[in-house]
């Protein structure tokens, strides 16, 4: 018998800079995805994505508005389910700009500028943000989605 699915509730930023956004790479991967991680029981959103991205670079950040959300369901190398629902915000730090490379303080990661013209090629997950960030859809919120049966893009939600 299978096992049920995985569910996994997320906070992540856009961090952009002179038409570049900054990705995260798990080492030994070829899918990027946008910084952030897991909320914790009790966590709120913003502190969630505050203390995710200090863990990851070091740094502090100023998490701004919610851009939207984006569902998205897969199956691991094992067969695994897997459904999460990530809740996606701008963020800025001082003097982070796109022409500073940034270090991961998790051995586990690696993080890249992209121009927004090649998060295609970079294989941002899940794809709906491809689109979604290239077109710089910030101004309404959007949700975006992989999960059958589920509209794949809609704005003012």
């Amino acid at each position: 018998m299978p096992s049920p699915p995985s569910f996994h509730v997320l906070a992540r930023a856009v961090i952009e800079h002179d038409g570049q956004v900054l990705l995260a790479r798990a080492r030994g991967q070829t899918l990027t995805f946008l910084p952030g991680g897991h909320v914790e029981p009790g966590e709120g959103l913003r502190a969630c994505l505050t203390r995710e991205l200090r863990e990851e670079t070091g740094l502090a950040f100023q998490i701004g508005p919610l851009l939207g959300v984006a569902e998205h369901e897969w199956s691991d190398g094992e067969g695994q389910k897997h459904y999460e629902i990530a809740q996606v915000f701008t963020a800025s730090s001082p003097g982070l700009t796109s022409q500073r490379p940034v270090a991961s303080r998790e051995p586990h990661l690696t993080f890249e500028w992209a121009p927004l013209q090649e998060l295609e090629a970079r294989k941002l997950m899940p794809p709906p943000l491809r689109s979604l960030l290239m077109r710089q859809e910030w101004q309404e919120a959007w949700f975006a989605s992989t999960v059958a049966g589920s509209a794949k893009r809609e704005t003012g939600a």
